[in-house]
């Protein structure tokens, strides 16, 4: 293979040549095991990122051993290493490979590009309710105000917008809470920046039924290059396979925009529902209310009385949780629950009610009905989105990257342009959207126990600190 074996060195080729390049490659180890040190730093120290980390090192360690596999192989006399079979074959190891590096970075993107706008709803819950009725208040031409100097992060920041973020937080915090009971000390921001950790560590594990989906639009693909070249004989393969990539390509961003419109729907459903309205005079009498049930509880709450709350109901979800997953498994023996039913979110009546009575939900809160939402059912095919996303990128390097530069010259850089551009805008724009409206509203209508755990445990632990 390659004019030699490689398990017969100094026989096809010099020791001192190995050890050049074995040196050449430690030094490239040891300089990518101090990057991706310093990598491991930025991440915040939460249990969620560390196993997102440990996933990353696994599917690596999967797909060196393969890698390694197909060199062994390779070195077998009954196969020719030069065979279109064995080049499918290693261009297949390839896509593998570079799936994973692309949903690594994927999923870094999305934690980067989310961080900031997190931090900014972290200092935003240390304003109160009536500074935000003061922030709304202010003429259009007055001085930055203590509030936007808290929020706004440069120039290009507009009053108006941060100040609509800001309401639409603090509605959205105030909704969670009557609707689950928590006291005004639970800190919501919190809340979401771990669900949307527990989100993005499945971002980069590709599940058996999403390679079913992957390999059928890889099919797809191979099914619209037939068609191509039917309809035109004369063009080049590798030209109609950009074409076939394209079209599929700018159907997923198609797909993407559908669900974040989706998913904005929800969080202006909420919105109403938590008490926003386009007249300001009526928003800002909505807000001096929440203002009003702030004040008395700040009066009256303190951080031991608010934990025991917050343990007391955090223990009641875990019981709910455990009390459901019984259910399902029970119903499961009596051949009553039909996965596909559960999977979309279709389940018998009375299977609802049930589940209605043990989710949670104090009864004075404000009732919420979301048509076509189903936390599992979303939950996958958010999920899914990214690795397809992730696949599609892959496609590209390996099938139209090398192309470009023709494409180029026969039909301009605009053309060039919109082959890569829906992944990018996927990316870059829909993907963050999508992830953090999904967690909004997810954790709007239902709570995550485990999600919940880990921020009631690290409330307690500021508590004992403090103490």
């Amino acid at each position: 293979m390659g004019g030699g074996s490689l398990f017969q060195v100094g026989e096809n080729v010099e020791f001192w040549r190995v050890l050049v390049q074995l040196s050449i490659l430690a030094f490239s180890l040891v300089l990518f095991e101090k990057a991706l040190h310093r990598m491991e730093l930025k991440f915040p120290p939460s249990d969620k990122y560390q196993h997102m980390l440990k996933k990353v090192y696994r599917e690596l360690m999967v797909l060196g051993l393969i890698s390694l596999g197909l060199k062994i192989l390779k070195e077998s006399p009954n196969i020719d290493s030069y065979s279109k079979t064995m080049l499918a074959f290693q261009v297949a190891d390839l896509t593998i490979f570079f799936l994973a590096l692309a949903l690594i970075v994927q999923s870094t993107a999305v934690f980067q590009l989310l961080r900031n706008q997190n931090d900014r709803a972290e200092r935003a819950e240390l304003m109160t309710t009536q500074d935000l009725v003061h922030l709304l208040n202010e003429p259009k031409d007055s001085a930055p105000s203590s509030a936007q100097t808290l929020l706004c992060c440069g120039r290009a920041a507009k009053k108006k917008n941060y100040s609509k973020r800001l309401v639409e937080l603090r509605l959205l915090r105030r909704l969670f809470l009557r609707r689950f009971g928590f006291p005004q000390l639970f800190p919501f921001s919190k809340y979401l920046s771990r669900a949307q950790a527990n989100q993005i560590s499945h971002m980069i594990e590709v599940e058996p039924m999403m390679w079913v989906v992957l390999l059928a639009v890889a099919w797809a693909i191979c099914g619209i290059l037939n068609v191509l070249e039917a309809l035109d004989a004369d063009i080049p393969e590798r030209q109609e396979l950009v074409e076939a990539f394209m079209f599929v390509a700018w159907i997923l961003l198609l797909v993407h925009l559908m669900v974040f419109l989706f998913f904005r729907s929800c969080v202006h459903y909420l919105l109403r529902v938590a008490g926003f309205n386009d007249d300001k005079k009526i928003l800002i009498e909505n807000l001096n209310t929440i203002a009003q049930e702030e004040g008395k509880a700040w009066q009256n709450e303190e951080a031991d009385k608010a934990l025991e709350i917050m343990s007391s109901i955090q223990e009641q979800h875990e019981e709910f949780e455990y009390q459901r997953v019984r259910r399902q498994r029970k119903l499961l023996q009596q051949g009553l629950y039909h996965r596909t039913a559960a999977t979309m979110g279709i389940a018998h009546k009375s299977s609802e009610k049930l589940s209605e009575s043990i989710n949670g939900v104090v009864p004075d809160s404000p009732k919420i009905d979301i048509r076509f939402f189903s936390y599992k059912a979303w939950h996958v095919s958010v999920i899914l989105l990214l690795v397809l996303n992730g696949f599609l990128i892959t496609l590209f390097v390996q099938c139209a990257v090398y192309d470009l530069d023709e494409i180029y010259e026969d039909f301009g850089a605009l053309a060039t342009v919109l082959v890569p551009l829906p992944l990018v805008l996927n990316a870059l724009y829909f993907q963050r959207h999508i992830l953090y409206d999904f967690v909004v509203v997810s954790s709007t209508v239902r709570i995550d126990s485990h999600t919940l755990s880990d921020v009631v445990e690290n409330f307690r632990e500021i508590v004992q600190l403090r103490s």
